[in-house]
């Protein structure tokens, strides 16, 4: 068992407040130095007085003025600041950085790193998992309940007090209320939505159906990591709080209160805010939307972070989320200085990005992913057309178009050699992967593949191309909505020599979105991401229907997922071995992380997908690419390990070198 994994595990019933400081002194080793504390942790664990709070200049004028309070009073409860240890050392304050996204629902490549504060957080490479806006979680026992207990003092970015009333709101008022959007899928435990009691204005309880020790884990991640929200502000729009606010909706041109409430509720998590009004905990605040869709952040006054010198947090006073769609461009931009951090970039870039270090005064990076593809195809089980349904089920024909792939060709045409040839799953470096992963139907073998779908009946017309059971010709679009089309097309090539002619559809996300949800999406690439052992152990998406995430089920089964959810009520009841998937997951997340019974479900979870090839695999452990400012400080180095959208790289701490 890992070290990173008994930093969890001594968590586990206990206040993860000490489990962090014992954890980083006598169990784990942390790639860096970047760690955080309450400050009355700090002061007791350490030794060293934090002074008084200081500020950015960049408030002095308005707290003379008074129109903001001291810095002291923007902050929590003395005791329950939290104090943040820089990665690399105490920065200065001021600058803004630039960086890029290639659509305006993206949130670009800051991620869940900058914008996004979890009741719980993590540390670089995910070693520990700390109390971020919460000052302390304890799970019983039983592990049938957890208390949550929140900074006390701590404010919305407008300065208003974060109560447990604005957790209640999250689960009482919107999550699966009516129209409005669900709860998260990890806040359905036991096959029932999670509840919460509140005990006070800073405490609640949130009680599961079914043991859940991923609690902790899943309330630091993205979506399901932010179960809370400012109900002073977004009552407004809510008709259970204002009578009138169809009305207001349709002042504001909406069609009802639920589409205003959900357009001024987007941006809790990501880049996806719309309102620059709406109250955050993030470091910095939405203030404009440009013309162009670049989107203007400023310093939240009221973030709830200092350093180890009392500073408070960010150092930075502004980040711009650049809208750059063509990767040509966003290149000339990092070349030419202005862009202070990019990615979107592949492998064939890299020759350009290292020759143009120098004059754009840039570091190239490379992070060392945690996953074993790069990108993933699927075929979507529950497509539309009944024939093709029939087709994709049977095992054999996902392992002969597996088959088909020449992954060593893939490799060096396309990543440059940088990458391995594999099949899809988990890291060679996760502690679930076994040795036979990696090669499972991953050698390039037609006559092996031909044979299996001559097996299945799938037999060659006279043009060669193969006939489906109800006489029509075997076609294939394969669609792409996250421009890999050159390895799309070189995919589309080998299947077509098969006798599957395959044509590459692009499409928009949002297009793709819809039509996947609808069945009509035939096969698909999509990120192979959420593989990581406690990212998949808190989201499992790729490892039980729907096969992707709810929104957007890429590899098919939703109506599988609406019924497991339900308790089969809902959807539609699985075959047996999706079935049989899906109570497998349900045993292992209900597992002690760590424990030697959750490593052995977690090798069987995995185990089973691969074998299943429900997701195809063309080359692994392809470093991703990033570049850096030279002025940038404080970002992760090249041991990070690439996880999620740089999640473990705090940019509250970057600053900018004079």
């Amino acid at each position: 068992m890992g070290a990173a994994a008994l930093a969890i595990v001594a968590g586990i019933g206990l206040d993860i407040t000490s489990t962090a400081t014992y954890a980083q002194a006598q169990e784990t080793k942390l790639v860096d130095d970047f760690m955080t504390w309450s400050l009355s942790d700090y002061e007791k664990e350490t030794g060293k007085t934090v002074p008084e709070f200081k500020q950015s200049p960049q408030f002095d004028a308005d707290v003379t003025s008074g129109a903001l309070p001291p810095v002291a009073d923007r902050l929590p409860v003395r005791e329950d600041v939290m104090v943040e240890r820089p990665r690399d050392g105490v920065g200065t304050y001021g600058g803004t950085i630039r960086y890029n996204a290639t659509n305006p629902q993206s949130f670009g490549n800051v991620g869940y790193s900058a914008w996004d504060a979890h009741l719980a957080g993590v540390t670089t490479n995910w070693e520990i998992v700390y109390p971020d806006i919460a000052k302390s979680i304890v799970l019983a026992d039983d592990n049938l309940s957890a208390t949550v207990t929140l900074r006390r003092g701590m404010k919305w970015s407008d300065g208003q007090p974060v109560t447990a009333d604005d957790i209640l709101f999250f689960f009482n008022d919107i999550g699966g209320q009516g129209d409005l959007p669900p709860l998260p899928g990890n806040f359905i435990v036991g096959g029932k939505p999670v509840t919460v009691e509140k005990v006070d204005d800073v405490t609640v309880v949130f009680h599961f159906a079914a043991p859940n020790p991923a609690f902790i884990l899943t309330v630091a991640r993205a979506e399901a990591g932010f179960p809370l929200a400012p109900k002073h502000y977004l009552q407004k729009w809510h008709k259970d709080f204002n009578p009138d606010a169809d009305a207001v909706a349709k002042q504001e041109g909406f069609a009802s209160w639920i589409d205003a409430f959900v357009s001024h509720q987007n941006g809790q998590t990501g880049d996806f805010q719309v309102d620059p009004n709406l109250p955050v905990l993030k470091p910095w605040r939405l203030t404009q939307v440009d013309q162009f869709g670049n989107q203007y952040y400023k310093r939240n006054p009221f973030y709830w972070k200092v350093d180890t010198e009392g500073n408070q947090l960010p150092y930075i006073d502004e980040q711009v989320r650049m809208l750059i769609s063509d990767p040509e461009v966003v290149k000339l931009n990092v070349q030419s200085g202005q862009l202070d951090y990019a990615d979107k970039f592949a492998q064939a870039d890299l020759p350009v990005l290292k020759a143009g270090e120098q004059a754009g005064n840039y570091t190239t990076m490379l992070y060392s992913a945690d996953q074993g593809a790069i990108v993933k195809y699927q075929f979507n089980l529950t497509v539309d057309d009944p024939v093709l349904r029939q087709i994709f089920n049977d095992v054999r024909f996902r392992e002969a178009m597996s088959l088909a792939l020449n992954r060593d060709e893939i490799n060096d045409t396309i990543f440059f050699g940088l990458g391995v040839p594999r099949q899809w799953g988990v890291s060679s470096k996760s502690p679930l992967y076994e040795d036979w992963m990696g090669p499972y139907f991953a050698e390039y073998d037609v006559a092996k593949a031909n044979a299996l779908l001559d097996e299945m009946g799938l037999t060659k017309g006279a043009d060669g191309v193969r006939v489906r059971p109800d006489g029509q010709p075997l076609r294939i679009i394969l669609s792409d909505a996250i421009n890999r089309v050159q390895l799309s097309e070189l995919v589309a090539e080998y299947w077509t020599a098969l006798g599957v002619p395959t044509q590459v559809n692009t499409v928009t996300r949002e297009t793709f979105s819809q039509a996947v949800a609808a069945g009509q999406v035939q096969a698909s690439v999509w990120f192979a991401d959420v593989v990581s052992e406690k990212d998949m152990y808190t989201r499992p998406i790729w490892f039980r229907p729907p096969y992707g995430l709810d929104t957007n089920p890429v590899g098919g089964g939703l109506a599988w997922r609406q019924w497991d959810l339900s308790g089969g009520k809902e959807g539609e009841e699985p075959p047996p071995e999706f079935k049989a998937q899906q109570e497998l997951v349900n045993r292992w997340q209900a597992t002690k992380l760590g424990s030697d019974e959750y490593y052995a479900l977690g090798k069987e979870v995995v185990g089973n997908t691969v074998k299943q090839m429900l997701h195809i695999g063309t080359v692994g452990e392809v470093p991703y690419i990033y570049t850096r400012s030279n002025k940038l400080k404080n970002f992760p180095g090249d041991q990070m390990l690439y996880i999620d959208h740089l999640r473990g790289a705090h940019a509250e701490q970057w600053y900018l070198a004079q």
